[in-house]
């Protein structure tokens, strides 16, 4: 039997909060295109600005963290920590038990 749809905030596909990726997730709709429109949406009209922060607040603290998934992908507090979790995804080997040693060079050293 295929696994039932949930509505629930996304994991890997979030910014600030996870709502709008994981609305996109449940609608198989593209997450950038649907943030997109929400910011226009939300800033047409003077108030919607306000209204569409208040809105997207109430539905992060009642929408469900999906759990099914592992935590991981960029977000957006990755820019201001310097992309910490973006770059041990990338691939990179880490060396283990890496000891460093003075090599004295005669030549640098004048003697």
């Amino acid at each position: 039997m295929a696994a039932k749809k949930r509505f629930v905030r996304s994991r890997t596909n979030r910014l600030v909060g996870g709502v709008l990726g994981g609305i996109a997730e449940y609608f198989n709709w593209n997450a950038n295109l649907l943030r997109l429109i929400y910011v226009l949406v939300s800033l047409a009209i003077p108030t919607h600005g306000i209204l569409g922060l208040l809105v997207y607040v109430v539905v992060m603290t009642f929408m469900p963290l999906d759990d099914s998934r592992p935590v991981g992908g960029p977000s957006l507090g990755d820019l201001f920590r310097g992309g910490t979790r973006a770059a041990q995804d990338s691939g990179r080997k880490v060396i283990h038990d890496v000891t460093e040693q003075d090599i004295k060079n005669h030549h640098k050293d004048g003697e």
